[in-house]
């Protein structure tokens, strides 16, 4: 028989996370049950579907910009209430502010809809 330990064998230090840790109610859970709540989460004024082009999206980049809207699949969103609730942390985010963000979001996340997670 075997026995396992939970020492190290080797000295190297045990790898980080590239997670941040994120404050006490904005799991991936809290974002589903804030999504479920019925609040308008598309912005203010926004609340139906309408064309958006892409010198209106670059408009968004940042919070200074008042919002961050990035596109994936070629429909945008605004992820300005979500930057707190994302695994990797607002700077991750915040890449793809302004433009499209399909291809990062495709290398980091190809098993995750983005449809459902923002719709």
């Amino acid at each position: 028989s075997l026995l396992l330990s939970n020492t190290r064998l080797d000295k190297r230090p045990a790898p980080r996370s590239s997670r941040v840790r994120l404050l006490p109610g904005f799991s991936q859970l809290d974002w589903a049950k804030l999504k479920s709540s019925g609040e308008n989460l598309r912005g203010e004024g926004l609340t139906g579907l309408r064309r958006i082009t892409r010198s209106e999206l670059k408009e968004h980049r940042s919070l200074k910009d008042g919002e961050v809207w990035s596109s994936f699949n070629s429909k945008v969103y605004n992820l300005t209430s979500y930057l707190d609730f994302h695994p990797g942390g607002r700077k991750e985010l915040l890449r793809v502010g302004g433009k499209d963000g399909t291809e990062l979001f495709m290398k980091t996340h190809a098993w995750i809809s983005v449809e459902s997670m923002m719709d």
